[in-house]
């Protein structure tokens, strides 16, 4: 009995193992079934997808941006070195890299930097970059910096490119130093465009647009004075003077001479091209200036005379005489004065 016990025992054990082999597959399939998510599932038509047919995932496309220049590295995206010139060395190269591709993405970038120091690199770096190195002096770049701030004073080396600094302005500046930074772009922009360059009035406060206005005109005066006269013209009457003064501190009326102090005495230090002192043939760099005098009103000594009060006594009205007595800078000891008379006139300068 136990023998054939123990065979029974074994058949069943056999038979059981059989029935989980059979139902392990079928279940082992629907839970992979069961398992797709639905996302990968395209079912559209009113019938389910044969589980017959394979599944097939659709390819990741990748999203492609707007080209708006030479691709930049995901490395230059932020600096990630510790050691501080390491730092500046990578925002340094990861600025001239954005400086190829569209100025606004690269002026918000450096507007987010916290680190002072790191953010005026980037901006130099910008600069440089869109000047192609054709940067002002060291000095004159300091200067506009002290006076307007960094933001603003590196943005005077865009200038000349009105519409890059325009973006520099409303992205990076604010405050006097983007009110300085408009007005310096106004000027350069007369030179091409005089209209575009006023229409940027409209960025100031009506009490700042009479001093924008007489400063653009001073320097679109200074450098195309007859340009600038001939805007001034068309203007009524009110606003034409108002622009003619204007253009007039930069551009004066007078005789076109360079005057210095030696020992207290005015001397002629040079003369400018094509104004009435040149032209007039009668003096001559190294000229000594002893004693003025307006029309035929009586001689001024100009021993001593402070010199801006000098100056102003040489300008005055188109058409007006100004008598000099001079002192060649040949002439032997003891030489007499000569007197001489030149007719003032409008400078005009083209620069």
């Amino acid at each position: 009995m136990r023998p054939r016990f123990i065979l029974i025992v074994l058949l069943a054990a056999g038979a059981a193992a059989a029935l989980v082999a059979v139902i392990q597959p079928h279940h082992n399939a629907a839970t992979a079934e069961s398992r797709q998510a639905p996302s990968e599932i395209i079912s559209n038509a009113p019938e389910a997808v044969p589980s017959a047919v394979p599944q097939i995932t659709p390819p990741v496309v990748p999203r492609v941006a707007r080209k708006q220049g030479p691709k930049v590295s995901s490395e230059l995206a932020a600096v990630s070195a510790t050691n501080k010139l390491e730092r500046l060395e990578q925002t340094r190269e990861r600025f001239r890299a954005l400086a190829t591709g569209e100025p606004v993405t690269a002026l918000k970038a450096a507007r987010q930097i916290a680190d002072e120091t790191e953010r005026e690199t980037a901006l130099l770096a910008l600069v440089t970059q869109w000047t192609h190195g054709e940067l002002r002096s060291p000095r004159e770049r300091a200067e506009a910096i002290a006076r307007y701030g960094v933001e603003a004073g590196l943005g005077m080396e865009l200038t000349g490119n009105p519409e890059l600094a325009l973006s520099w302005a409303n992205e990076i500046t604010g405050g006097s130093g983007r009110l300085a930074l408009l007005t310096q772009t106004a000027i350069s922009l007369t030179a091409t465009d005089p209209a575009a360059a006023f229409a940027l009035a409209d960025q100031f406060t009506e009490n700042q647009q009479t001093n924008f206005f007489n400063t653009v005109f001073a320097g679109w005066g200074g450098k195309d004075t007859e340009a600038a006269l001939q805007w001034a013209n068309q203007l009524p009457d009110a606003e034409r003077e108002a622009a003619v003064q204007a253009i007039r501190t930069e551009a004066p009326v007078g005789i076109g001479t360079a005057i210095g102090m030696k020992d207290g005495v005015p001397v002629v230090q040079t003369l400018l091209p094509g104004t009435p002192a040149e032209l007039s043939g009668q003096i001559h760099p190294g000229d000594r200036i002893l004693a003025l005098a307006q029309g035929d009103n009586a001689f001024v000594d100009a021993h001593n005379y402070p010199l801006a009060d000098l100056v102003q006594m040489i300008r005055g009205a188109p058409g007006t005489t100004l008598q000099l007595q001079i002192l060649p800078a040949d002439a032997p000891p003891g030489s007499a004065p000569q007197t001489i008379s030149i007719i003032r006139d409008q400078l005009k300068f083209k620069r």
